[in-house]
């Protein structure tokens, strides 16, 4: 017998007696599978001379078989798992909590590496559960990898399911791999169970089921729910409860890395279910749904990007934009460490509501963008009236940077049943305290800063009157919204450390009942507007917007070009507008802002592109410092004319009377704002900005000592303000 194998560009013989070919089948079993499911072809036999397998030399048949593998480019990348080297690198457990542990798999080759169009699947099919759930089950008990090739594979039709619990079964031990190019598609509503079966977990809701890897090779690499008509249906009050797309209910040791989900119909990640899964580590994973405020039609609902309702969870470089909370802690979520990610769209970084058994939490190094919710907790109620916490203790949220966020720090103990109006009609009807009632105690929030106006409260904290809310720390905390404070029922709010809060209208503090707070940088001093008139010598904060929509110039208007703020700018060369509001900056062209009296800058955000095709611009220099061509570069206006590319830049030396700036390389098109402090001048104002002093003793714009014979360590617990040191002018932040 003659059999052929083939592969795209090779057609190679084995020459076997008919009565021997079995037995050289299962002699080279590993082999023979891993043509056939690489090569994806069929086998073909064809009638021969007979030849004795005793005759066939040996040294020939290993010859036969290298030359094979080596004719098969993809046999080298099949077994090309990464292995988890570079996690066990990066787990960054922190100091006295247990590291969270990682998959233990086998070596992946040839012989437990299954492609899944050799069981059926094809590109051009309605659905390929059946097929796909085929290679899952082909991994032995030993493990193997599972290869989902580059395509659109469509998958979770009702009726393709071939188990009760989840449309796609994970045994124990298995990688599911996504190829670059490689999507895995939800069928749309209507086909998928909509009964909150799991799209894709551990087999049988993941009883005894541990060591499981989902992967890809990047952001090609997808996982599409084609959620937008489940969210319509929703908002059209249709039944259903979607069930998440991935979710590991029970078992230990579970990687995700390194592929993008998007529109899923609900939860995105769920791990473990009243702490029966633990020890799983998230990275580099995107996630991407609509805002849950993007109107009718639009919306994302109930969309949570990670669920974390067990112990011993590490997630880290993951993008989140989505319709609701971005990583949420719930029941039993302990030693759950978070850190370098960005949120966009979504609800932030949250607890609860059900918050039972939540301790050790520790979200760091955090990028806010239009989040609808910063650092957000909250505890709910049952239906039967009982309460959803008990146990809470110890979380922490460090080095965060909030940028359009509208309620940057909240807690609500009365979340899905609204507090009165009226604290004392709370205190009145307080609980008795039993197992569910909330124990929120030892919150910190360090290095929080907000970068614009929030649009709701600074700080929203309501306990309950039972158990009050205990030992909130803000240390090195910066938010400005346009409401101010509003607490109740908190016990030992701590300011420290150089935090400030400011409101844009009405008094800083809204309410403060039954509520103890120990302010040690007078973070909330000014008690009310942060712009009131200032008196003489004080200082306010001040921002310069110089666009577009600010310009009192036009094309036609000569040097200098005029904003409705006071500003002016000065070049050789005339005034012009870009899209988005944005002005156009010559290369190579120095400009200069000439500031209004009395204002000191500080920090300046340049914001847009360059305004020509298939160039870059960068900003040169600023305020006399020089900066590298690769600092801070510009997109071409042919991939990009809006101003979502921004750098925030601190300057060296803050600067007062006139600022400089010099794009290069190409035209820049920007918005450029300006952030600062202005002093009320008054006669010994202009005296003291003059004055010679002698010693190292620091003086505030009134000529008041705040200082005698200071240290240069001093400057760093000064309020904020401008003051002279040393004959030399300090801004404090």
């Amino acid at each position: 017998m003659l059999i052929y194998l083939e592969h795209c560009t090779f057609l190679f013989p084995i020459i076997v007696h008919k009565d021997k070919a079995d037995k050289l089948r299962n002699r080279f079993r590993s082999f023979y599978t891993l043509i056939v499911s690489v090569i994806g072809r069929k086998v073909v036999t064809l009638p021969k001379k007979k030849l004795s397998l005793k005759n066939m030399n040996r040294k020939m048949i290993k010859t036969i078989v290298l030359a094979a593998l080596m004719a098969v480019p993809f046999f080298a990348k099949a077994q090309n798992f990464a292995g988890i080297t570079a996690e066990q690198y990066a787990q960054n457990t922190p100091e006295g909590w247990t590291a969270v542990n990682l998959p233990q798999l086998p070596a992946i080759t040839s012989a437990n590496t299954f492609n899944i169009k050799d069981y059926g699947a094809s590109t051009s099919a309605a659905d390929n559960t059946k097929a796909i759930q085929k290679a899952l089950d082909a991994v032995p008990s030993t493990g193997g990898m599972v290869v989902i090739p580059a395509g659109t594979w469509m998958f979770g039709s009702t009726d393709q399911m071939t188990s009760k619990t989840e449309v796609l079964s994970i045994k124990a031990k298995t990688i599911l791999h996504l190829s670059a190019g490689a999507t895995l598609k939800l069928v749309e509503y209507g086909k998928a169970p909509n009964n909150k079966i799991v799209f894709i977990g551990g087999k049988n809701k993941g009883k005894n089921v541990t060591d499981i890897v989902i992967e890809g090779e990047g952001e090609t690499s997808v996982i599409d729910g084609q959620g937008a008509r489940w969210w319509l249906a929703r908002e059209n009050g249709e039944n259903f409860n979607p069930g998440a797309m991935i979710r590991f209910e029970q078992g230990k040791r579970f990687l995700l890395r390194n592929f993008k989900i998007q529109n899923t119909p609900g939860v995105n990640i769920t791990i473990s279910n009243s702490g029966k899964a633990s020890h799983a580590t998230i990275h580099d994973v995107t996630i991407s749904e609509p805002s849950s405020e993007a109107g009718k039609g639009k919306a994302s609902h109930n969309t949570d990007g990670i669920s974390i309702w067990g112990p011993y969870v590490n997630i880290y470089n993951c993008n989140i934009s989505n319709g609701d909370d971005n990583i949420v802690c719930d029941n039993d979520a302990q030693y759950i460490h978070v850190w370098n990610c960005y949120f966009g769209t979504g609800h932030g970084a949250s607890i609860g509501s059900y918050t039972n058994n939540i301790k050790h939490v520790w979200f760091d190094n955090i990028n806010m963008n239009g989040t609808t919710a910063g650092i957000r907790m909250k505890t709910g109620i049952n239906s039967d009236g009982t309460l959803r916490g008990g146990g809470e203790e110890d979380w922490k949220f460090s080095n965060f940077t909030m940028t359009n966020v509208k309620n940057p720090f909240s807690i609500d103990c009365f979340y899905d049943k609204n507090y009165n109006s009226d604290p004392a009609v709370d205190k009145a009807n307080a609980r008795e305290l039993d197992s569910t009632t909330p124990t929120y105690n030892g919150i910190l929030l360090q290095n929080v800063k907000t970068t614009d106006v929030c649009d709701g409260n600074a700080i929203f904290l309501v306990g309950r009157p039972e158990s009050h809310i205990k030992n909130v720390t803000l240390d090195n905390v910066q938010i400005s919204a346009k409401k101010g404070i509003d607490i109740r029922f908190v016990d030992n709010l701590v300011f420290k450390n150089n935090s400030k809060i400011t409101c844009q209208s009405g008094k800083l503090w809204i309410r403060q009942y039954d509520s103890t707070v120990d302010d040690q940088c007078d973070a909330t001093g000014a008690g009310t507007n942060p712009n009131p008139t200032p008196n003489p010598g004080e200082t306010t904060e001040v921002s310069y917007i110089l666009d577009a929509s600010t310009s009192t110039s036009s094309s036609t208007d000569p040097s200098p070009w005029t904003f409705n703020n006071g500003c002016s700018i000065e070049s050789s060369k005339g005034y012009a507008t870009a899209k988005n509001n944005t002005i156009k900056y010559s290369k190579g062209v120095q400009f200069t802002i000439n500031l209004p009296e009395n204002i000191t800058i500080t920090s300046a955000t340049f914001a847009g592109y360059t305004n020509e095709d298939n160039k870059t611009c960068y900003l040169g220099e600023l305020n006399g410092t020089t900066f590298a061509s690769d600092k801070y570069v510009f997109p071409s206006r042919s991939t990009q004319t809006d101003t979502s590319t921004k750098f925030d830049i601190t300057l060296d030396t803050p600067a007062t009377g006139v600022l400089t700036f010099t794009p290069q390389n190409a035209q820049a098109a920007w918005v450029i704002t300006l952030k600062g402090v202005k002093v009320t001048s008054s006669g010994i104002n202009n005296v003291v900005l003059t004055a010679k002093v002698n010693n190292n003793n620091i003086y505030d714009l009134s000529g008041r000592m705040v200082k005698l014979n200071a240290k240069a360590e001093d400057l760093q617990g000064l309020k904020k303000g401008i003051y002279i040191y040393n004959n030399k002018k300090y801004v404090a932040k």
